[in-house]
C-alpha cells in the first residue's frame, strides 16, 4: 500500500469537504428543509390521536365489541361529584344540585345526565318496597341492598355522570387540546361544565369534574413546564458557553441541535397524517433530538477547534473533524437509532410509533451534525473563537496525563481492583430498590392539590371506597341478530351473570363490591350486553389485577361450549393489559438492543470483551437509575424535590421506554471514551497508558455533554404531569450515572485490569466487517496529544 493511499481520506472527510465547497447551498437547504417540514408539520398537527389499541388483549376486543354493537358505552363521559362541609348533607342543596344537573343537560353534546338525590337507585326501590306486601318488599330491598349507592352513607358526598354523544376521540376532533393554555379560557367540554356549574354556585355546595373530560382538557399550567424544552435549551447554552469560552462556539451547536429538532418534529407530525401518532411522541422526540444534536454537535466542535490550535486550515480542519469526530458521531448515532427501534418489536401502537419517532429525530440529528454543522464552521472559520468570554474554554499545554483528569485516571488504574468493587457496589447498592418496583397508572390523586379532577376523586375514594374510580365492564356479544331486553338476558346469560356476581351481595365474588348486569342497549338495539363492576380495590392495586385474571378465567368456563363471547375490559383492565404485554416483550427488547449493540461494537473495537464490558456496564447503570426512580417515585424519598407531595405508580412502558433511550445515550459515552483508549492502545501498546491519556482527551468532552444532557431532561422535571416528571428525572439521573461513576472509573479500572486481553478477537469472527473510530489524524499527531 502506497502513503498516499494509506492518507486517502474516508467517506466522512470528504463530505466535510463538500460541505466546505457547497456551505452556503448546505445552509440554504437546511433552512428551506426547516421551514417546509416544519410548515407541514404545523398543517398536520391535528392529526395526532390520544387512541390508545393494545391488540390481541381482552380489554381491546371489549373496546372493539362496544365500538361495534354498544357505541353508547363507547361514548365520552364526565363525573360531576357534589360535596358540603361536614355537619350538613346534600339534601340540604338539592334545589341547587338539580339546577347544576339542569343547566349541564343543556350543554351541546351531553346526551344524558341524572340528578343523582331524585334517581338513586337504592332510594328509589327502598320507596318502592313500602308499597309491597312484607315479603314481597324485602326481596325488593335485598336487592337495593346489592346496588351501588350515588349518596355516601353520611350523605356529604353524591355523584352523576355526565354522557356525551361521541367518544372521546369525536370532541377531540371538534376541541383540540390547546397545550399550555388554560382549559377555562377556550372552546373545550371542561370548560363548558366550570361555566354551568359556576353559573349555578351555591354557597357550601362544592362541585368538582372527574373523569375522561378533566383529564384530557383540564391539564395544569405553568410557564415553567410549557417551557421546559426552552429552559433546558438555554442552560444547555450556558454551559456550551462555560465549556468553550466562546459565543460563537456556543452557538453553532445550538443552531444545529435546533435545526435537527425542529426538522425532526416537522416529520412527526407530518407521519401523523398517515399514522396514528400519540400527542406523547411529538415532545419525547424533541427532548432526546435537543440532547443528542447538542452531545455530537459539541464533539464535532471541540474536534475542530483542536485542529485549529494545530495550526491545520480552517477548511481542512473541518473535513479533518469530521473525519475523526464524525466517524463517532455516526457510529453513536446509528447505535441509538438501532435501540429505538427496538420499541418496534412491542405489539403496541403507541410504542411502536414512539420508538419510530424518536429513531427519525435522532437520524435526522445526526444528518444535521454531519453537513449543517460543517456548513457553519467552514463559514465561521477561526473567528469561532472571536467573541470570548474571559477565564472560561482557554486551553492550556499541559501534557493530558498531568490533567487533572489524566491524574484521576491514573489514580483509578492504580487502584483498579479497589475501584471496580467499590464503583460495583455502589452501584448494586443504588439499584437495589428496582428488585421492588410495582408498575401502575397514575390517577387523578397524582395530579396538584386543588384541580378538579383531583378533588373528585378523592371525595369518591373516602365516599364510597377506592373500586369506584377504577370499574370494570364485561362485555357479551350476543349470536342472536334480534336485540335482547333485560329479562331475556337475565334469563339467557345465568352463568355469565352468576361469574361475576351480578346483583349479588357485595363479596358474593372475591374482590366485587357491586355488580349490575346484565345491561342491553336499549339506545342503539344491537346483540350485546354489559355489566358494569366495581372492585373493592383501588385500580392500581394487585388485587384489582387478580381479580381481572379471575374473572376473565371464570367467563372463559361460564362460556365454553356456547355461542356467547365475554370480555373484561374498561380503563383499569386496559392498563392491567398493557402491564402483561410490556412484562412480556420486555425481555425481548433488552435482548435484540444488546445484542444489536454488541454486533456494532464487535465491528467498531474487533475486542469481545470490551463488547461485552460496554453492555454489562450499561445494563448496570440504567438498573441504577431504575432503582433511584423507584426510590423516588415510588417510596417518596425526597419526592419534594420533584414537586411531588405523595408517592406515584410507574406506568409500565416508562421502563421500556427509558431504557432502550437510555442504552443508546450510554453507547455514546462508551464510543467517545473507547475510540480514544483504542486509539492509544494501537499507539502504545500500553495499557495504562491508553487508558490515562483516552481519558484525559474525552472525560472533559464526555462531562460537558452529560451536564447539557442532564439540564435539557431536568428541565422537564417541571412539568406537572406525573409521568412526564418521571421520565425527564429518571433519564438525567442515568446519565449523571453514566458520565461520572461509570465512565470515569469503572471503564478505566475494568480496562486496566483486562489488560491486554482487552483488545482478543477471535479469529472465526474475522468475517465481520471493521469501522474504524480512530481520532487521530494521518498527517500530523498534534490533536491526539491535547486534552479535549
Amino acid at each position: 500500500m502506497t502513503e498516499r493511499d494509506a492518507h486517502r481520506p474516508g467517506f466522512l472527510e470528504r463530505l466535510g469537504r463538500f460541505s466546505v465547497r457547497r456551505r452556503r447551498w448546505i445552509a440554504l437547504v437546511w433552512l428551506a428543509v426547516l421551514v417546509v417540514t416544519g410548515t407541514l408539520g404545523a398543517a398536520s398537527e391535528h392529526n395526532l390521536s390520544n387512541k390508545f389499541v393494545i391488540p390481541g388483549t381482552g380489554s381491546q376486543d371489549a373496546y372493539d365489541l362496544l365500538d361495534q354493537r354498544f357505541g353508547t358505552q363507547n361514548a365520552a363521559s364526565a363525573t360531576l361529584v357534589f360535596s358540603v362541609p361536614k355537619g350538613t348533607t346534600v339534601d340540604e342543596q338539592a334545589d341547587a344540585i338539580a339546577a347544576t344537573v339542569a343547566a349541564v343537560a343543556d350543554l351541546p353534546g351531553v346526551r344524558s345526565m341524572a340528578d343523582p338525590l331524585t334517581t338513586d337507585p337504592k332510594v328509589a326501590l327502598t320507596t318502592f318496597a313500602g308499597t309491597l306486601p312484607p315479603d314481597e318488599a324485602q326481596a325488593v330491598l335485598d336487592l337495593a341492598a346489592n346496588l351501588p349507592a350515588t349518596v355516601s352513607a353520611n350523605r356529604r358526598v353524591t355523584y352523576t355522570t355526565v354522557n356525551y354523544d361521541r367518544p372521546i376521540e369525536g370532541l377531540l376532533d371538534r376541541y383540540p387540546v390547546q397545550t399550555g393554555t388554560v382549559s377555562t379560557t377556550y372552546a373545550n367540554p371542561f370548560a363548558q361544565l366550570q361555566r354551568a356549574i359556576d353559573a349555578t354556585a351555591t354557597r357550601g355546595l362544592t362541585v368538582s369534574v372527574g373523569g375522561v373530560i378533566a383529564e384530557t382538557w383540564n391539564q395544569p399550567v405553568s410557564w415553567w413546564a410549557d417551557h421546559s424544552d426552552e429552559v433546558g435549551l438555554a442552560l444547555g447554552a450556558v454551559l456550551l458557553l462555560l465549556a468553550f469560552g466562546s459565543v460563537f462556539g456556543m452557538a453553532l451547536p445550538i443552531a444545529t441541535a435546533l435545526f435537527g429538532a425542529g426538522t425532526a418534529s416537522g416529520l412527526v407530525y407530518l407521519m401523523a397524517k398517515y399514522v396514528d401518532v400519540s400527542s406523547a411522541v411529538p415532545p419525547v422526540t424533541l427532548m432526546i433530538s435537543l440532547g443528542v444534536g447538542l452531545d455530537y454537535s459539541l464533539l464535532i466542535v471541540t474536534r475542530y477547534r483542536q485542529f485549529l490550535r494545530a495550526g491545520v486550515d480552517p477548511h481542512e480542519a473541518v473535513a479533518k473533524a469530521l473525519g475523526t469526530a464524525g466517524r463517532a458521531t455516526l457510529f453513536a448515532g446509528i447505535t441509538v437509532v438501532v435501540a429505538m427501534l427496538g420499541l418496534v418489536l412491542v405489539p403496541v401502537p403507541l410504542v411502536q410509533v414512539m420508538g419510530l419517532g424518536a429513531a427519525v429525530g435522532v437520524a435526522v440529528t445526526v444528518l444535521a451534525a454531519l453537513t449543517f454543522l460543517p456548513a457553519l464552521l467552514a463559514m465561521m472559520g477561526r473567528r469561532i473563537d472571536a467573541v470570548r468570554i474571559p477565564f472560561f474554554g482557554r486551553e492550556r499545554d499541559t501534557p493530558p496525563e498531568r490533567t487533572f483528569w489524566g491524574r484521576f485516571a491514573a489514580g483509578v488504574s492504580a487502584r483498579a481492583w479497589i475501584a471496580t468493587i467499590l464503583g460495583t457496589i455502589v452501584l448494586l447498592v443504588i439499584a437495589a430498590p428496582f428488585l421492588r418496583i410495582q408498575f401502575g397508572m397514575p390517577d387523578d390523586s397524582s395530579m396538584p392539590k386543588g384541580i378538579s379532577q383531583r378533588t373528585a376523586f378523592e371525595a369518591t375514594t373516602r365516599a364510597f371506597g377506592p373500586g369506584v374510580n377504577g370499574p370494570l365492564i364485561v362485555a357479551v356479544a350476543l349470536p342472536s341478530k334480534t336485540p335482547v331486553d333485560f329479562a331475556t338476558a337475565l334469563s339467557d346469560l345465568g352463568p355469565i351473570s352468576t361469574a361475576v356476581g351480578a346483583l349479588e351481595r357485595p363479596g358474593t365474588v372475591e374482590g366485587v363490591r357491586y355488580s349490575i348486569g346484565p345491561i342491553p342497549n336499549d339506545v342503539d338495539r344491537t346483540t350485546a350486553v354489559i355489566y358494569q363492576i366495581t372492585p373493592d380495590s383501588a385500580p392500581d392495586a394487585e388485587a384489582t389485577s387478580a381479580l381481572v385474571e379471575r374473572l376473565r378465567a371464570d367467563l372463559a368456563t361460564a362460556t365454553d361450549g356456547t355461542p356467547y363471547r365475554a370480555y373484561v375490559g374498561g380503563a383499569t383492565a386496559t392498563l392491567i393489559d398493557l402491564t402483561d404485554v410490556v412484562a412480556r416483550w420486555l425481555p425481548w427488547v433488552v435482548g435484540a438492543v444488546v445484542l444489536g449493540a454488541l454486533i456494532l461494537l464487535l465491528i467498531v473495537f474487533r475486542s469481545v470483551p470490551v463488547a461485552i464490558k460496554a453492555a454489562l456496564m450499561n445494563l448496570l447503570s440504567i438498573a441504577a437509575a431504575y432503582g433511584v426512580v423507584v426510590a423516588v417515585f415510588q417510596w417518596g424519598w425526597a419526592k419534594g424535590l420533584v414537586g411531588l407531595d405523595q408517592t406515584v405508580p410507574i406506568v409500565s412502558f416508562v421502563p421500556l421506554i427509558m431504557f432502550v433511550i437510555l442504552f443508546g445515550l450510554s453507547m455514546d459515552y462508551e464510543v467517545f471514551l473507547m475510540s480514544r483508549i483504542h486509539e492509544e492502545w494501537e499507539r502504545t501498546q500500553e495499557t495504562r497508558t491508553s487508558v490515562v491519556l483516552g481519558v484525559a482527551n474525552t472525560a472533559r468532552v464526555i462531562t460537558s455533554a452529560a451536564a447539557i444532557m442532564i439540564v435539557v431532561f431536568g428541565s422537564f422535571v417541571t412539568n406537572a404531569n406525573p409521568t412526564v416528571k418521571l421520565i425527564g428525572f429518571g433519564m438525567a439521573v442515568a446519565v449523571l450515572i453514566d458520565s461520572t461513576l461509570l465512565r470515569m472509573v469503572l471503564v478505566p479500572a475494568v480496562m486496566e485490569l483486562l489488560g491486554k486481553r482487552a483488545w482478543w478477537f477471535p479469529r472465526w469472527l474475522g468475517w465481520l466487517p471493521h469501522l474504524d473510530l480512530g481520532e487521530s489524524d494521518p498527517a500530523t499527531d498534534e490533536p491526539a496529544s491535547r486534552p479535549c
